[in-house]
């Protein structure tokens, strides 16, 4: 008589976060693929944007080496993608300053994913225009702000984390994070609304 296997919940689908640190620690081969299949994306996002280069590769690697070999000291204060993205952010400034580059970031080069969150339909060819016009200015001015306020763009608005994550990342409390956030917010649409204003005069 044949009987049915039982379904699979989604936990036997996808690791835990606690299975994945666990199995990293022990060296686990399946966990420590998971936690780069995982956390992978994200890291070069990040990368992307803050270096202003699609030549991320080696920095990704890099990233993800130091995360392994660091494994056993996260005391879990945190969610697990906080660390990754506070050990990313810190090793992208010590790359930045390897480079010596005096702008942060480039989101010409951010992916396309990414760019298009300032989603416009295409009502015409004209309307396009205008949209990537609109686009590109908005990215010639997150080049100009200053690397404390453009890093809080990039990890709230880009990445979406939460205010005591970004605070946690970058050595800063809630309330700078959230003062300096809303000035840079305020630089981009002051800017913004002389290029939008532009269009429609």
């Amino acid at each position: 008589m044949l009987t049915e296997e039982p379904a699979k919940t989604p936990a036997q689908h996808e690791m835990a976060e606690a299975e994945i640190i666990a199995g990293g620690r022990a060296g686990d081969r399946h966990a420590l693929n998971e936690l780069v299949k995982r956390y992978q994306p994200a890291v070069l996002r990040v990368c992307v944007s803050l270096i202003g280069s699609r030549d991320v590769e080696d920095l990704v690697q890099d990233i993800f080496i130091k995360i392994l070999r660091r494994l056993n000291t996260f005391e879990g204060r945190s969610a697990l993608f906080t660390w990754i993205y506070e050990i990313t952010v810190n090793q992208c400034r010590d790359e930045l300053r390897r480079r010596k580059r005096r702008r942060w970031f480039s989101l010409q080069a951010l992916p396309e994913e990414t760019v298009e969150r300032v989603a416009v339909e295409e009502e015409s060819v004209s309307a396009q225009i205008e949209a990537n016009e609109l686009r590109d200015n908005l990215r010639r001015e997150l080049n100009k702000l200053e690397p404390k306020y453009r890093e809080l763009v990039v990890l709230r608005d880009l990445e979406g984390l939460g205010y005591d994550e970004i605070a946690r990342i970058s050595g800063t409390d809630e309330k700078l994070v959230k003062s300096r956030l809303y000035q840079a917010r305020q630089i981009l649409s002051t800017k913004m609304k002389k290029y939008a204003e532009a269009f429609y005069d």
